[in-house]
């Protein structure tokens, strides 16, 4: 990329081992960074100069600060830690290279992560202190540089890095279009870094090779389970993703085909069959994805913005979309323009007005999604008469942990035959643990509940968030309901009850049937609800990926990819076209973009 913002280096590599939400890495990072020239706190801010080490708790276990000082400056910062490379161990490159060049330590979490931010504040507030320094000397307010926006006109402009932005402005870059991609927060890879599932395609080179090999008329059929979906976008999907999928595979994703691979999850229809295709090189086909994009509009000329934040579109007199308006990493308002801007800005799982108001039932709902997802996109289009369509239709998740964010049900005791409880407010149990609770924790007071479990079923994800305080414990049924805030007497009555049903061999209060194991010892609980997980609906857009309007034409100068769309799923989602939805209409609007930029 011709300009690449200051702390983008490096943004992609590993594996994630949580899923949706979660996003936690399981593979080790450290790095080094020295202080900038000329940049010092006043003389002897540290009375014993000298390498000290600290950790604190990220997501995924311990951040380790390795932090070399003299007597009055910090000269080295080193970090070990498993968490995402893409997002948590992104962000402290960024705290760790705006306190060397800044020395201060007050600087903001990166958005998004702020666990891993918090944990790389702790350990390096630790060594200072250990190093005998002075906070108060290095709270000064940091200086907002900024990035070098010395671009800001371009034939595309792509707002949002996800795995439609990255694949739409890699789409454009290679029609021969100077391409400009912006993104608010401070990584790239949006909410696809967090999908779980394969992607769904046909007629890719890795399929037809395959013994039976899908056929888009194949993918045409599964694609339109539901009959809400929009015909043309399910054909302009299923016609285009073999070229996406070869497409990724040049650029070093390894693809399999999944001859049998499919299944019914809360909310969305099933997809099987050889239509998807996993990538396991990163232990998952998402991360592959945007490790392998990242990659490569590291090495195009598309102009990467990252904390860059649009907040409305620019048009001329005629209603053509030419750009947008932003504020930029320092805080200043800035102007791009563009003959072709393309929205791939995701759903609006952390709009919370915008969620009830969509679906007053979700009040009490949060989200999994860790992307500052907040409905920009939906609400700027909107602002210019385009059409919504099935803005309603919100696949729930009915595992996110309050505050952190979604686990696979593999990872927890929750998932579709728990080996726990589920308790409400009252501390009562209220229906058979399982996955498909959604409703029955909506109708819960505040739409939440705890999962209660045994020391037995404490893996190591959920070891690293007892670490956190997401998951607490109790060596008492009432230290635990202390903690949680809980009747201890209520919550002992519940246990009570349901260790004498395990020892009867049949639930009394609800007729479960699988592991009836008593909670005894220490018992652990984390705080959960139902999560906005996916968002079907949205800007309605036709088979070239134009914005359409509320009369039926396009929006000229706009197009849009990804989450922030709808009518391709309609009002359910098929497995494996989360992660495709990005990939392949990301790829259509890049490509379509380009063209128009070009007339």
């Amino acid at each position: 990329m011709k300009i690449a913002n200051r702390f983008c280096a490096g943004l992609v590599a590993g594996a994630m081992l949580l899923s949706l939400a979660a996003c936690g890495g399981n593979a080790n990072s450290a790095s080094t960074d020295t202080a900038a020239a000329g940049s010092s706190v006043s003389a002897s801010v540290f009375s014993a100069p000298g390498t000290y080490t600290a950790a604190a708790a990220g997501i995924n276990g311990d951040v380790k600060l390795t932090v070399t000082v003299s007597a009055d400056a910090i000269t080295n910062i080193a970090v070990e830690s498993s968490e995402t490379p893409t997002i948590g161990a992104a962000a402290m490159d960024q705290l760790k290279q705006s306190v060397l060049e800044n020395q201060t330590i007050a600087v903001d979490a990166v958005a998004g992560a702020t666990i891993s931010s918090n944990a790389f504040l702790t350990a390096l507030k630790d060594c200072i202190e250990q190093a005998g320094g002075d906070l108060n000397a290095l709270s000064g307010e940091a200086t907002a540089a900024g990035q070098d926006y010395s671009v800001t006109n371009a034939d595309v402009i792509v707002v949002g890095a996800g795995g439609a932005g990255l694949m739409a402005a890699m789409a454009a870059s290679d029609e021969g279009a100077s391409v400009i991609l912006l993104e608010k927060s401070g990584y790239v890879g949006g909410n696809t870094l967090c999908a779980t599932m394969g992607i769904n395609a046909a007629g890719s080179a890795v399929q037809n090779a395959a013994q039976n090999p899908a056929t888009v008329e194949d993918l045409i059929e599964i694609q339109s389970n539901n009959e809400d979906a929009r015909p043309e976008l399910v054909q302009a999907y299923a016609e285009n993703s073999g070229e996406a999928i070869d497409y990724l595979s040049g650029l070093g994703v390894e693809f399999t085909v999944q001859e049998d691979k499919g299944g019914n999850t809360e909310g969305h229809a099933s997809g099987a069959g050889s239509v998807m295709l996993m990538a396991e090189a990163d232990g998952k086909t998402s991360t592959t994805i945007i490790n392998a994009l990242n990659k490569a509009v590291e090495a195009s000329d598309v102009n990467l913005y990252l904390n860059t934040d649009v907040t409305s579109l620019i048009t001329d007199d005629a209603g053509t979309v030419v750009g947008v308006k932003a504020t930029a990493d320092n805080g200043s308002e800035i102007e791009f323009t563009g003959k072709s801007i393309i929205l791939a800005t995701g759903g609006f799982g952390q709009n919370q007005t915008l969620l009830s108001e969509m679906r007053p039932d979700l009040a009490n709902a949060i989200t999994d999604e860790r992307a500052p997802t907040t409905g920009e996109g939906l609400l700027m289009a909107q602002a210019l008469g385009a059409e919504t369509v099935d803005l309603d239709a919100i696949q729930l998740f009915p595992h996110v942990i309050n505050g952190y964010g979604l686990l696979t049900p593999m990872n927890i005791p929750g998932g579709f035959k728990p080996d726990a409880i589920y308790v409400n407010e009252n501390a009562q149990r209220f229906t058979v643990e399982g996955f498909e609770v959604s409703d029955a924790i909506l109708a819960q007071p505040e739409g939440m509940a705890y999962c209660i479990f045994n020391e037995s079923n404490l893996n190591d994800t959920l070891r690293s968030l007892v670490d956190t305080g997401f998951v607490v414990s109790g060596d008492t049924v009432e230290e635990l309901a202390e903690k949680l805030g809980l009747d201890a007497d209520a919550l002992q009555t519940t246990i009570d009850q349901w260790n004498s049903d395990c020892a009867a061999g049949a639930d009394t209060r609800f007729g479960r049937d699988f592991n009836l194991n008593p909670l005894e010892g220490t018992l652990y609980a984390y705080n959960f609800g139902v999560g906005a997980h996916y968002f079907m609906g949205g800007i309605l857009i036709d088979a070239d990926t134009h914005v359409m309007n509320t009369d039926g034409q396009p929006i000229n100068g706009l197009f849009a990819a990804g989450e922030v769309t709808g009518g391709f799923h309609g009002t359910t989602r098929v497995d494996g076209s989360g992660t495709g939805d990005a990939i392949v209409f990301g790829r259509i609007s890049g490509k379509a973009a380009a063209a128009s930029a070009k007339n």
